[in-house]
């Protein structure tokens, strides 16, 4: 029985399908294609997440990760610096370190040069090194401590071009793509129906600021927002495939009854805008829904009001494009057709820094404070 076994952990290990593949201690595979977009930094980020699991016997530590696009070296983290971009599913703390049986989540973004314009690469290869105890048990049968997988062709489908779901000064990206790896949005990666899906790599949260700050008095009420209560427009031509208009709104801090998937969207919208591409809004008002199922709309139009209801804990806007009419789809990439950047919201001091200029066709990342047109 011995023998057997040995044969079969072996045969697990190897199944790579090239001739001489030494077996390894880590299995690494990504959920899909690297996707790309142009940000509001001026340079075309390149995102996609790596599913790390450890079918060892031992801790398994994670030393380095290079990536390289047709013949150039795009990306090098090594340390503490891969262990800031790795984490369980779901969140919690960094780690490089993957225990046996375990999976970690490498987050991908690659900043490309401002240089190479909206180029992108075609493929995609990552290179992990790792380390494991050398009196592990079956250390052995461990022949390579390098792995040169996955393969990965990005996806040429170019981001979808909208116009801005909300209007006005002062909104800002405070959960959304792309660099930084504790944004719960970049880093929530569900298994669905026997494969992983990235529901919210690009989406935003959008709050807003009036007087440099996201709310007034002690924020306990949904009208201390300045957001609360917003129109809410149609990005794009499209028909409306579903909405939700009869949860209640929660007060900011409240802990969301939430007892299924589809609760998590609270009062939502979603208008097909294209083939797999999806407009969804997220956390409306009760009640304040303009639109119904079949219907028709066009770019501009109200949808609705900008609430507090479903997995959220103050009022803002969930808004993305998925592949799919279901929120926790896979996110899809998009671009804003034109805006004003005026800074970076830091949200412990309640500043916002940096020099105000003109966007088109970009994505305002993560910590944008941004003017939207009145039209």
């Amino acid at each position: 029985m011995a023998a057997v076994g040995v044969c079969l952990v072996v045969g697990l290990f190897a199944a790579t399908g090239r001739a001489g593949a030494q077996p390894t201690a880590l299995q690494v595979e990504a959920p899909g294609a690297p996707q790309y977009v142009h940000g509001s930094d001026g340079r075309v980020h390149l995102e996609y997440d790596l599913i790390i699991t450890n079918v060892f016997t031992a801790d398994a530590t994670l030393t380095s990760l290079e990536v390289r696009g047709d013949g150039r070296r795009l990306l090098v983290l090594r340390g503490a610096a891969l262990a800031a971009v790795t984490l369980p599913p779901l969140g919690s703390g960094p780690t490089a370190r993957i225990a046996p049986a375990s999976t970690v989540v490498t987050l991908v973004d690659i900043a490309l040069p401002a240089s190479a314009g909206r180029a992108v690469p075609t493929r995609v290869t990552n290179r992990i090194q790792y380390a494991i105890p050398p009196d592990a048990p079956a250390r052995s049968l461990i022949g390579s401590t390098t792995i040169t997988a996955p393969l990965l062709r990005t996806d040429r489908r170019a981001p979808v071009v909208i116009a801005p779901p909300l209007r006005g000064s002062g909104w800002v990206n405070l959960n959304g793509c792309c660099s930084d790896p504790t944004a719960l949005h970049r880093n929530v990666v569900l298994s669905q129906n026997g494969t992983y899906v990235t529901p919210e790599i690009f989406a935003i949260d959008w709050i807003r600021l009036v007087d440099g700050r996201p709310y007034t008095g002690d924020g306990t009420h949904n009208s201390d927002w300045p957001a609360y209560g917003a129109p809410l427009y149609a990005v794009a031509d499209g028909t409306v495939v579903s909405t939700v208009d009869n949860l209640p709104d929660i007060p900011p801090r409240a802990a969301p009854n939430l007892k299924r998937p589809q609760d998590y969207g609270g009062n939502n919208v979603c208008i097909k805008i294209g083939p797999d591409r999806y407009a969804v809004y997220a956390h409306l008002q009760p009640g304040s829904v303009r639109v119904r199922r079949g219907q028709r709309v066009r770019t501009g139009q109200i949808i609705g009001l900008l609430g507090n209801s479903g997995n959220t804990t103050f009022p803002h806007l969930h808004f993305g494009i998925q592949e799919r009419p279901d929120p926790l789809s896979k996110s899809e990439p998009f671009e804003i057709n034109s805006y004003t950047v005026e800074g970076t919201f830091d949200l412990a001091t309640s500043l916002v820094t940096g020099t105000p200029h003109r966007e088109r066709r970009s994505l305002p990342l993560i910590g944008s404070v941004i003017n939207l047109p009145a039209r």
